[in-house]
């Protein structure tokens, strides 16, 4: 069963509500009302996220259930303006990270970096710099995808960074979400955030 899309843009004063839908969905979904919070809670950041990051966008975000598996979907297309497009490249490294550092991070900057390419090549073959196929990324479907997952299971067995990873201490979707998807289908940023009640 679907939820109801909802739009949201850097244009919408308010999208408050989103969270609001996705929790009485949730219950609708016969969810406890814990885990219907949650669900809201998931949505919420997905929302924030693309706010904070992206300068100009229009987005469409809905819920999945799937008995009980439910997927958040973020469909995103953003308008990438020549005079934005350096300092949101400049944001998408390292410390600078556009929305901090660990996967919170790699998650926020593959949604500016694949926006921009997105905004200059649409035709391209998105590819993010930062990972290889080994490291979450795979074709699905004939789409690149990487999987926040599979990045996980992949680098199990690597060293631990010698500092710590903010992203992790504060991520909702990093902590509690089974996995987070990001691909990109039909010229737009697609992140799937995934939890099984």
């Amino acid at each position: 069963m679907v939820s109801d899309k909802f739009k949201f843009s850097d244009r919408s004063a308010d999208s408050g509500y989103i969270p609001l839908r996705m929790e009485e969905y949730g219950e609708f979904c016969k969810l406890s009302p814990q885990n219907a919070r949650l669900l809201a809670l998931l949505s919420e950041e997905m929302v924030g996220m693309v706010k904070s990051i992206l300068p100009e966008f229009d987005a469409v975000i809905w819920a999945e259930n799937f008995d009980k598996r439910f997927e958040l979907t973020a469909q995103v297309d953003a308008i990438i303006k020549s005079k934005d497009r350096d300092n949101l490249l400049k944001t998408t490294g390292g410390k600078n990270s556009a929305y901090g550092k660990g996967l919170l991070g790699k998650i926020g900057d593959m949604i500016v970096n694949w926006s921009i390419n997105l905004n200059d090549n649409p035709a391209a073959i998105m590819s993010y710099s930062g990972m290889d196929m080994g490291s979450g990324m795979a074709m699905v479907n004939g789409f690149e995808e990487w999987s926040m997952k599979a990045y996980l299971d992949s680098t199990r067995d690597t060293k631990k960074p010698s500092q710590p990873d903010d992203g992790l201490e504060r991520s909702i979707i990093v902590n509690l979400a089974d996995d987070c998807k990001m691909s990109v289908k039909s010229g737009s940023v697609v992140m799937t955030v995934i939890k099984t009640f």
